[in-house]
């Protein structure tokens, strides 16, 4: 037996041994660094993609991407928002004040008793009527819309709806009883008790009390009575103003009627200047929902 050792065949082998644990490396190598990393990466890809996709959406629906300092300037501007908003609550809170209160006794406080707040109603409307006649305004008969309980006792249901209408009424009467306005009739004040739901576009912020003034005056002091208006204590908002008279016509026709005004005294009627016009004006008062309520 030949007991020589074969020498390339042993370097073959190891040759072939080598190749083999390379390849055993390297799928080891694959297996436990690779496979994994480019498991990682795939997913990130496609989380990516997924990312992307859903901005493209939110792109083709008209939405912006918004980084973080827009997101604080946001915060920010809505802080002030809320604070501006806070501070116009409470400045209508104190316009709505007065549309609150309840008539006073004699000492100065609140009226309680439905009979006491009857008498002094009707003690309001007197002196509303007398201020009229002193200042010589002429008015029609039932210009002012009180309410007339005769020997009815009104409930407290009813009252707090007609004691808003007299602080109302009463405003609007010493605006024009102002001798700079030269009002020298009054028409009327109406209240629209059945239009008040298309009046109001804000219901969950306020109710609203609708209400026309008519009066006679000089067309000169159109602006400033605007201006009492808009200077009141109450939030009176207009809607339209309509004017009637010569001035707007095209032409004076001879031997024009004049408008038919009730309650004017026999030396004041037939023709009046033309300066003078009918004012029509349609407005509303808010009727706040506040804290305090």
């Amino acid at each position: 037996m030949d007991n020589r050792m074969n020498i390339p065949g042993i370097k073959t082998d190891k040759a072939w041994l080598s190749v083999g644990l390379g390849m055993v490396f390297v799928i080891v190598f694959y297996l436990v660094v690779v496979s994994p990393f480019r498991t990682r990466n795939a997913e990130k890809r496609e989380g990516l993609e997924r990312l992307l996709t859903r901005l493209e959406r939110y792109e083709n629906k008209g939405y912006k991407i918004r980084n973080e300092n827009w997101i604080k300037a946001e915060k920010a501007k809505l802080k002030e928002i809320k604070k501006a908003q806070h501070e116009y609550e409470l400045f209508y809170q104190e316009r709505d004040s007065y549309l609150e209160k309840i008539f006073e006794s004699v000492n100065g406080e609140e009226i309680k008793d439905e009979a006491l707040w009857t008498n002094r109603y009707i003690h309001g409307i007197n002196v509303l009527l007398d201020k009229i006649k002193m200042r010589e305004i002429s008015f029609a008969e039932n210009a002012l819309p009180f309410r007339r309980w005769n020997l009815q006792i009104p409930t407290w249901d009813q009252i707090a709806p007609e004691q808003k209408r007299f602080w109302i009424i009463e405003e609007l009467v010493n605006i024009i009883l102002n001798e700079e306005l030269k009002v020298d009739y009054l028409g009327g004040i109406n209240f629209d008790t059945g239009n008040t739901k298309s009046a109001n576009a804000n219901t969950e912020r306020y109710d609203v009390i609708p209400f026309t003034l008519k009066v006679s005056m000089n067309v000169t002091s159109l602006l400033l009575l605007i201006n009492e208006f808009l200077k009141s204590k109450l939030s009176f908002e207009i809607k339209s103003i309509g004017i009637h008279g010569e001035l707007n016509r095209v032409r004076i026709l001879e031997g024009a009627e004049e408008p038919l005004r009730p309650g004017l005294p026999e030396e004041r009627k037939g023709p009046r200047p033309s300066s003078v016009v009918d004012v029509v004006i349609h407005a509303f008062v808010p009727d706040f929902k506040t804290g305090n309520k």
